[in-house]
């Protein structure tokens, strides 16, 4: 250890004040090693290196062995130094207190020298608790601090840095001094306020960290969780410091190796597993509601900032609590505290055995810490909260390697059309998830977005949620907004149980349609999920919001279609409404590709309604263009340049031979999308022609047993029937905005039943035949349940609205003289409630 001789510098600086001449045998610096160095009695500066851009400048060992050789204005530059001031002044305070040496780290080491800067890291701590005084000089102070702290809001920076967390815990005594040199109080008077600032417990800096009792107090010293908690926030220059500065507070000793970045605090990790049993070195991140991890290792002391109360368990106590939480007397084995005891690091993960309880693919494991971790496979998952279940002891393999190249997701928003319906974008919810250019991306940090709409003229919300994990097709669905926002770390954990469900629908078809019914109304939010893969993995997903009508009878919708079209000329998303109910469906060609052709010959009528064109003009909207275009003639062996040929999908069905084909396809722009869009409710489940074929002659061959050898054999149109029709190929779709919801087929079911089981209840209808158990049920309450069931809710109106001969039920079912079907007030009685549900 290399120490500044207080007398020899003052002597040094005061020759230099008076112009005398420095002796040549002056010897400011001297090292001492072993005993000599135990007898030395010195003082230690704890502070904030200078930053040269502001004027500050430190005094290195190099300047130290120049001051004493250099010329008067060498002198004179080193002399103007904030650092050397510094030393001057530590120098000063040193002796005044009766101490002979200090040792400040600027110019205290030689940082050229790879060896000593290694060794002087890892002997740091040490040299701090050696120290008879340590002094802790505040910059940025004036005057009282502690006084002023309150009012002004300002922590000076000395509490922010990395490597003076060590150098406030080690000494046993600190002064604390400001830019003047006042001391402003020490560690012992300050420790509660000191804890505040710090988060620190009291007990460690008045009486160590070996003889502080941990915050439950079944450890004699912090848990590594602790002690890690404690630098989280604190900034250094290298990111290397983050873990070097902490290598004397957890007692283990690694070299250094500037460059790594944070490697450096894996390697540190890496050592603390190797020399030690504390497992709470894996509990950082309790607190984190999102995200998630291929790493049992933290990335930097930021990680562990909520692990300020973990304290690790005995072995003993640790083994009771199991047997309190129900795990069973034959896994509490004998040989259970070894298991807690030891665990395996590899060269690419950690094998150990922990305490288990299995969900499905999650696996929730406990340690002794009173604390939890879940997991699926090896990735580990944050804030899932803790489940009870069956325990047993399991050995985990932990990998400490992150993904080499982990990528985020991007989801792609398409709900330009909610403004049609009065639908706004209000809400992105949590904290840090944000939709930027119509797209939100999550990571391992954010893998969980929650979407809000709101429409303002009846206060209806609704809420799309997107999950991303690693390894798993991510999801995306639409719910009704809760009241309460607060509760978004509930909804991201019931979407992540979802997305993980073994065999789900989501992981295994490219498109999902939902649909989740707005109360008293017959709309509801559709949301279309389109996965864009490559080689069989997902690397996007497009999630289409939009507005659907309904029949009030409808139940939440969740399902995989393959009726879904979309092409590059194909304007939005199309849905193939008459796939499967027409045998004669062709390919085109490439540039077709997608793209379901049917075959409209003279013996399929196709009845025109109307052109869009024409509506679009009607609306006000600008002309819209026809794309009109040549096919290419596919590579498939045809000769005849002018000849395009059609191949059917499957072999016994028709090949189309068509002659100076042109397609007419409707443009995929935004105009057409919006006018789409506008005619939803006028042409609710029509059809749309999308694109027509136009040739000069079309020919088609008669389907036949040898069919299938008709490519092979060559083309032999002369045989071939002609079609006599000009327009023979059309891509006929339904646009999704014009697609109504299904209803439910078994609430609809249920329906149809309504009037003959109420007539019997409520005894409008005679029906001595009506079964035994209708009889039997009939009841005000059984009335009222048979709706509540229909409707499949608790509340009736969710479903049908304010409909007055529902309010009217209980009276009515409680009424003698029942009016019977038919009669004058009966008629009066429909037409008002025909009018309600117009409504």
């Amino acid at each position: 250890m290399r120490l500044i001789d207080i007398v020899a510098m003052l002597n040094v600086e005061a020759s230099t004040n008076e112009g005398k001449m420095i002796p040549r045998t002056t010897k400011v610096l001297e090292e001492f090693y072993g005993p000599d160095l135990a007898e030395k009695e010195y003082a230690i500066l704890s502070h904030c290196w200078g930053i040269k851009k502001e004027g500050e400048q430190e005094v290195l060992f190099e300047d130290m062995k120049q001051l004493l050789i250099a010329s008067d204005d060498e002198r004179k530059e080193i002399r103007g130094r904030t650092g050397y001031k510094k030393i001057i002044a530590t120098c000063r305070q040193a002796q005044k207190d009766g101490l002979e040496w200090v040792w400040i780290d600027t110019c205290c080491i030689n940082k050229e020298s790879s060896a000593e800067l290694s060794e002087a890291i890892n002997s740091m701590y040490k040299w701090y608790a050696s120290a008879k005084l340590c002094y802790a000089y505040l910059h940025d102070v004036v005057g009282s601090f502690w006084k002023v702290r309150e009012e002004s809001k300002v922590t000076p920076k000395w509490f922010s840095r990395g490597w003076t967390l060590q150098e406030l815990i080690a000494p046993k005594v600190v002064r604390f001094f400001d830019q003047k040199w006042e001391c402003i109080g020490d560690k012992s008077k300050l420790a509660w306020f000191l804890s505040i600032i710090t988060r620190i417990p009291g007990k460690v800096l008045t009486e160590g960290l070996e003889e502080a009792m941990s915050s439950v107090g079944d450890t004699k010293r912090p848990s590594v969780a602790q002690i890690m908690s404690w630098a989280a926030d604190r900034i250094t220059t290298r990111e290397e410091d983050r873990a070097y500065s902490l290598l004397g507070l957890l007692g283990v000793h690694i070299p250094m190796l500037y460059g790594e970045g944070k490697n450096a605090f894996h390697r540190l990790q890496l050592e603390i597993i190797r020399t030690s049993n504390d497992q709470s070195i894996f509990a950082w991140g309790l607190e984190r509601q999102f995200g998630w991890s291929s790493s049992i290792l933290a990335d930097d002391p930021n990680c562990f900032r909520d692990c300020g109360v973990v304290s690790a368990l005995k072995p003993e106590r640790f083994t009771g609590l199991l047997r309190i939480q129900g795990m069973p007397d034959d896994e509490l084995t004998k040989s259970t505290q070894n298991r807690l005891r030891t665990f395996t690091v590899t060269n690419d993960g950690i094998h150990i055995w922990l305490p288990t309880a299995t969900f499905g693919p999650l696996c929730q494991v406990t340690l002794p810490l009173k604390t939890h971790l879940v997991f699926r496979g090896s990735t580990r998952i944050f804030g899932i909260p803790k489940y009870p279940g069956k325990m047993e002891f399991k050995e985990h393999f932990l990998p400490y390697k992150d993904a080499r190249y982990p990528s985020p997701f991007t989801f792609e928003l398409q709900d330009q059309t909610l403004s049609h319906d009065g639908f706004i974008r209000d809400r992105v919810l949590p904290d840090g998830a944000e939709v930027n250019d119509d797209s939100v991306t999550l990571s391992s940090d954010i893998d969980f977005a929650a979407i809000g709409y709101f429409r303002r003229r009846d206060d209806t919300r609704f809420l799309v949620l997107l999950s991303y994990f690693s390894g798993v097709q991510p999801f995306a669905l639409a719910i009704l907004s809760p009241n309460d926002f607060k509760e978004v770390a509930s909804l991201r954990v019931w979407a992540l149980e979802r997305l993980l469900i073994p065999n789900h629908v989501l992981s295994t078809n490219k498109h999902l349609i939902q649909h989740v019914h707005f109360p008293r109304s017959i709309q509801g939010a559709r949301v279309i999920v389109i996965h864009r893969m490559l080689y069989h993995s997902p690397v996007g997903c497009t999630v289409k919001i939009d507005i659907a009508q309904c029949s009030g009878c409808c139940t939440y919708e969740e399902r995989p279609t393959s009726h879904l079209v979309e092409t590059r000329y194909i304007p939005d998303l199309m849905w193939n409404c008459l796939r499967g109910k027409l045998p004669q469906t062709c390919h085109l060609s490439r540039d077709y590709a997608g793209i379901p052709f049917s075959l409209f010959d003279s013996e399929l009528k196709f009845k025109p309604e109307g052109n869009i064109i024409e509506f679009a003009t009607a609306l006000g909207l600008d002309p819209i263009e026809v794309d009109i275009r040549s096919i290419h003639r596919p590579k498939s062996g045809v000769v005849e340049a002018s000849l395009t040929l059609a191949h059917p999908k499957h072999p016994i069905l028709h090949y189309v031979a068509l002659y100076d084909a042109t397609s007419c396809s409707l443009p995929a722009n935004r105009q057409v999308l919006s006018l789409l869009d506008a005619l939803s409710s006028r042409l609710s489940g029509r059809l749309l022609v999308t694109t027509a074929i136009h040739c000069s002659d079309c020919r088609h061959c008669v389907p036949t047993l040898d069919s299938t050898s008709t490519r092979r054999s060559g083309l032999d149109l002369d045989s071939w029937q002609t079609l006599g029709v000009s327009t023979p190929l059309c891509s006929v779709m339904m646009p999704l905005p014009w697609r109504q919801i299904d209803s439910d087929a078994e609430l609809m079911t249920m329906l149809l039943k309504i009037i003959d089981s109420f007539s019997v209840l409520v005894g409008w209808a005679d029906k001595p035949d009506a079964p035994k158990r209708l009889r039997e049920s009939a009841t005000v309450e059984a009335a009222i349940q048979f709706f509540v069931d229909i409707f499949g809710g608790g509340d009736i109106r969710n479903f049908i609205g304010d409909i007055a001969f529902f309010n009217d039920l209980p009276q009515i079912m409680e009424t003698e003289n029942y009016t019977q079907p038919g009669t004058e007030v009966d008629k009066v009685t429909q037409h008002k409630i025909y009018l309600e549900a117009e409504k």
